[in-house]
């Protein structure tokens, strides 16, 4: 598979092979239990803090009862039934609801018990909270930390009253608390304002204040604030609540918390009986207007009650007394209903216009109300037409006398009713129950915050190991390089610890360097591994001119039968640190030996038998599987030479006891040959191929003909060459190689590099022409949801090494 088809399909071939399931949270979550832990418990500790530091709230409740209003405003009742109501029969309680939190009940209270000013004291948060649970209060704690400016718990400042100037009003003011009961108000800049004693009101700078108790150590400072009215109210709201208990019921509770359980029961009580009041006085302003109104109308009502009555009296005088018959009576008293119900409706209008224009919706129903009386009457009066003018005569002016009359009584009536509700105390809200001393908070809720706050913990470490794992990390599954890249993993290393301790006494007993000149100097002179001299010496033009194809085979056949020979392999001493030659049972090596299995089909089917190994950042491990795999290999009985092409940090030869001059460097520059530069192993069939002395152009170096025909050579001679080269995102020289060898494996680490640098290394890779077979997992770390599978291939490696220390 080439990098170019990976690409591809990286770019078009998405799918629902990139959906994180459950499986993979289960694993994540596993995987990752001690973080998911620590972020559990550290939420839970501040839900324990949160439950038992919090300041407790207590509530106090008031319940009112709103009975049904008035429909008729006049208290004329409308006789017909058939006729609707001008005004719905319903529970006003939503608009008694809004009344409650109006200003004209709130303000009041607020300024009765001073909820307009806010006095609090300057407090470290949490460890003032902890302290001020032993502190009694009134008697201030002595301070802590050497702080005295700041509250410890047990203070108390009351203010009576604070007047500040408009610009002053909702900002932070400072108080300092002096010696002998004296204090001092700043500004928000820290520039003094007035100075005061307890007890004393004080004037100054166009503010005033009284302090009516100061319980508080001297130094210690508080911040005060004067709240504006609407800033006050908006307070206010976020404590009282109301609300209607039930559906249409008409009973309202007032709810108001506050930290002080006499205030809360106080602050209702005087709500409920500031809104009770509102009440009262907006029913007696009400029934003033309306007496005014029908005390109005009663002279003119009187007035046409006694001309109806005249217009009778000379009417019967005129043509006699007229015996009423059962249809005449009928008609008289259809006649009088209609006239009363007019009549009713006509002072309704004429009430209504005095408080709407005559295009509200209240007066267009009056106004429908009178055209249905009237079309009405009409139909009634046509079934009578028949009877005779002087019967219909008397009976429309008994009914105009009879009409007349019950108005005017029902409008004295009303205003002998409009004298007693205006002295009155009675509405159409009452208070059910008042307010109780409130004995237990209602704040914090202690068990619902720990409750909460132990799932939301959990939650919250599920959900960072997620994001974490998906935005922020580095690339840490083979399984999401397989979704997502389509970049076969052929497996997965697991982090060895033997590894660590080997590198680390390594890096303690390796010796530095001698400078690259000298040694240079000296190397190309020393004999080869047979005792000969080197043929072309140190000429450059001889050495290019006899070029490196011949002098190769003989190198390259040599070193296998010197690394083959017995007595070679015993006198070499190894100090280098391969783990599949200290510790060949080792997890990780049967790990390798897996990624060996796995290699070898792909690097059949190679156009040759290079394979290069590299990395898409430093620290992957790249040099610890070239060395590792290159061991493996030759377990298997194949000739493979290990050529170490980082020449500019290439470390390999001290993995194996092998000095790292008259290496690759030497070679590619022409001071020696392959004979010289390639060293046999202690590992029957493997050599290796320094890097030599750090070059200044390791680049150019490996973009030479000389390297083309070295690595065509080698590949002839070997059954595998594996090429350890320097990552591809930090230099070039892993690109000039790629090319050339058949194979191409990625070496990649948990964490190290991102998935952005993964595809920029793809992308690389790909336009230097490289057949990338895949990718490697190393110092993959232990995981818990792979335990059963760690724990099988413990038992095996333990019995695998027990039978090699019986041997």
């Amino acid at each position: 598979m080439s990098v170019k088809s990976i690409g591809m399909k990286n770019e078009t071939g998405r799918g629902d092979e990139d959906a994180f399931v459950a499986g993979d949270l289960g694993r994540l979550i596993v995987d990752n239990i001690w973080v998911v832990t620590c972020i559990a418990a550290l939420v839970f500790g501040a839900s324990i803090l949160k439950a038992y530091l919090a300041t407790p709230m207590y509530d106090a409740n008031a319940v009112l009862r709103v009975d049904l209003p008035n429909p008729n405003g006049l208290g004329i009742a409308l006789q017909a039934p058939q006729v609707a109501q001008p005004v719905p029969l319903k529970l006003p309680t939503d608009v008694e609801i809004e009344m409650v939190q109006s200003r004209n009940v709130l303000l009041p209270v607020i300024e009765q018990f001073r909820l307009n000013l806010s006095v609090t004291p300057r407090r470290l948060p949490l460890l003032a909270d902890i302290t001020d649970l032993f502190a009694t209060r009134g008697t201030p704690m002595p301070p802590i930390l050497g702080l005295p400016s700041f509250a410890w718990g047990g203070e108390i400042v009351t203010l009576a009253s604070l007047r500040v100037p408009r610009e002053l009003e909702n900002e932070p003011l400072g108080m300092l608390v002096l010696d002998g009961g004296r204090y001092r108000l700043d500004d928000p800049n820290g520039r003094p304002i007035l100075s005061g004693t307890v007890g004393v009101p004080a004037a100054g700078d166009g503010g005033s204040i009284t302090v009516d108790r100061l319980a508080a150590r001297p130094g210690t400072r508080f911040t005060v604030v004067r709240y504006s009215d609407v800033d006050a109210i908006e307070r206010i709201h976020r404590q009282l609540q109301v609300m209607e208990l039930g559906k249409d019921t008409g009973v309202i509770q007032i709810l108001y918390e506050s930290s002080d359980q006499m205030l809360a029961m106080r602050v209702t009580d005087a709500i409920a009986k500031t809104y009770i009041a509102a009440h009262i006085a907006q029913r007696r302003e009400e029934a003033s207007e309306t007496l005014a109104f029908v005390d109005g109308e009663l002279p003119r009502l009187r007035d046409e009650l006694r001309q109806a009555e005249v217009r009778l009296s000379d009417y019967q005088t005129a043509v006699g007394t007229i015996k009423p018959d059962p249809e005449s009576t009928m008609y008289l008293q259809g006649s009088l209903d209609f006239a009363r119900e007019i009549a009713s409706v006509r002072l309704q209008r004429t009430r209504l216009l005095e408080q709407f224009t005559p295009d509200s919706a209240q007066v267009r129903t009056t106004d429908d109300q009178l055209k249905q009386l009237a079309s009405e009457k009409e139909a009634f009066e046509a079934r009578f037409s028949t009877l005779p003018l002087a019967v219909r005569t008397t009976a429309d002016l008994t009914r105009d006398v009879k009409a007349a009359n019950d108005i005017y009584l029902a409008m004295l009536n009303k205003s002998h009713e409009l004298d007693v509700t205006r002295a009155g105390t009675l509405g159409n809200v009452h208070i059910v129950d008042t307010p109780l001393w409130p004995s237990r908070p209602v704040k914090p809720k202690r068990l619902l915050i720990v409750a909460t706050g132990a799932g939301a913990g959990v939650i919250l470490g599920v959900l960072f190991v997620f994001v974490r794992q998906q935005y922020f990390n580095g690339v840490r599954e083979p399984l999401s390089v397989e979704r997502r890249l389509r970049l076969p993993v052929f497996g997965a290393i697991r982090f060895s610890s033997e590894q660590a301790r080997l590198d680390y006494g390594a890096d303690r007993i390796a010796s530095p360097q001698t400078h690259p000149g000298d040694r240079m100097s000296a190397d190309t002179q020393a004999p080869d591994a047979a005792g000969a001299i080197d043929p072309h010496g140190s000429d450059p033009q001889r050495l290019r001119e006899a070029g490196i194809g011949a002098p190769f085979h003989r190198a390259s056949h040599e070193a296998s039968n010197h690394a083959k020979s017995p007595s070679s392999a015993r006198k070499r001493h190894v100090t280098g640190t391969p783990l599949a030659i200290h510790r060949p049972a080792d997890l990780s090596m049967e790990q390798l030996r897996d990624v060996r299995t796995a290699l070898e089909c792909a690097v059949a089917v190679a156009p040759n038998k290079i394979l290069l190994v590299t990395g898409a950042t430093p620290g992957t491990g790249k040099s610890f599987v070239s060395a590792n795999l290159a061991v493996l290999a030759s377990e298997t009985g194949k000739r493979v030479l290990l050529i170490d092409a980082d020449m500019r940090r290439g470390v390999l030869a001290s993995h194996f006891g092998l000095p790292a001059s008259n290496g690759l460097a030497e070679l590619l520059a022409g001071h020696i040959i392959p004979l010289r530069a390639i060293q046999p192993t202690c590992i029957d069939g493997m050599s290796l191929l320094a890097t030599g002395l750090y070059p200044a152009n390791p680049s150019a170096l490996l973009a030479t003909q000389r390297m083309r025909n070295l690595l065509h050579i080698a590949s002839e001679q070997f059954d595998l060459v594996i090429v350890d080269t320097p990552p591809v995102l930090a230099v070039t020289d892993a690109n000039i190689l790629a090319a050339h060898a058949g194979a191409t494996l990625l070496v990649l680490r948990p964490n190290v590099q991102t998935q952005s640098e993964l595809e920029e290394t793809l992308r690389r890779l790909d336009r230097a022409g490289a057949n990338l077979i895949g990718a490697v997992f190393n110092a993959m770390p232990q995981r818990r949801s792979e335990k059963r599978w760690h724990a099988y291939a413990r038992a095996y490696s333990a019995n695998a090494s027990q039978m090699q220390r019986n041997a």
